[in-house]
């Protein structure tokens, strides 16, 4: 999207009733206009969350800093971080400090770290590194599952899926010997488990959460599934495209196909909100709200 399109965007967001913005990528700093951007969203008084990989947030940092309510970094190797990432160890230092600046901003922090077989063993190295270099960042494990109903969307996805008992029992080595640190763990497998019991229709794409590519395209109900998709091209497209949309049709057709995902969309937006202790009540109630 060029810049004007990408305030479209925003704009058509925020028209559709829009109060809570997840951007992400890809990286999303890479984006020479991301200030433009997130400055708009703020302008609509969205709650803005923002995914990186932290690599130039840095850089970016007095561009963007006062339009971030809430940020989620990457981190996924501290021994090994040149091998599984495939970028350069002073890569790893600029994500190390991007973290620093973050939490001297008292901005809500997390870690978000995908477990898979590639550093499965690191668990405790990494939450050792984050106990010793920072005072108020969350982390949260989530263990590497499919991510979607679609075989081969999965291919290569199969063969990074870790071992689940080694996962839960270094998770349990962690929560007991660091009582400091804030730790979860979303092995989305079994929340979706707990919640379909009291619940028919735990997806919520579609219904509470809408996405939108890097094209600046609606894709409904979610980016898997894409049954239907609209370029937004005005600040009314979003709020026509759902007043218009045949859910019924739409539920009944995502109903096995969301039965067989993995995916966060049935907890949005609490998925994605840092697991900040004075912030628990909060996203015990948005669970209530959405599910």
């Amino acid at each position: 999207m060029t810049t004007e399109q990408a305030i479209t965007v925003i704009d058509a967001l925020a028209q559709a009733g829009t109060s809570f913005l997840y951007i992400t990528g890809g990286e999303p700093l890479i984006r020479q206009d991301i200030d433009v951007i997130l400055r708009r969203a703020k302008q609509k008084n969205m709650y803005i969350l923002l995914g990186t990989n932290g690599s130039l947030f840095k850089q970016k940092y007095d561009k963007v800093v006062k339009y971030i309510d809430n940020i989620h970094f990457s981190l996924q190797s501290i021994n090994n971080f040149e091998s599984i990432t495939s970028c350069k160890k002073r890569i790893f230092n600029d994500v190390i400090e991007s973290i620093k600046l973050a939490e001297k901003s008292k901005m809500l922090g997390q870690i978000n770290i995908c477990i898979d077989k590639n550093n499965i063993n690191e668990m405790f190295a990494i939450t050792e590194f984050v106990n010793k270099n920072f005072n108020n960042v969350s982390i949260l494990f989530l263990f590497m599952e499919m991510f979607s109903p679609n075989e081969q969307d999965n291919l290569d996805m199969k063969q990074l899926v870790p071992n689940e008992n080694v996962f839960n029992r270094s998770l349990l080595r962690i929560q007991t010997e660091y009582k400091n640190i804030n730790t979860m763990n979303k092995n989305i497998k079994n929340i979706k488990k707990k919640y379909i019991r009291k619940n028919k229709e735990f997806c919520k794409a579609g219904n509470n959460m809408i996405v939108i590519n890097s094209q600046g395209e609606i894709e409904f109900p979610c980016e898997f599934m894409k049954l239907k998709t609209r370029t937004v091209s005005s600040k009314q497209d979003v709020k026509f495209f759902l007043k218009n949309i045949n859910k019924e049709k739409i539920n009944k057709k995502k109903l096995e196909f969301c039965k067989k995902c993995t995916n966060s969309c049935y907890l949005q937006p609490s998925y994605f909100l840092t697991a900040n202790e004075k912030y628990v009540i909060w996203v015990i109630i948005l669970y209530n709200k959405i599910i």
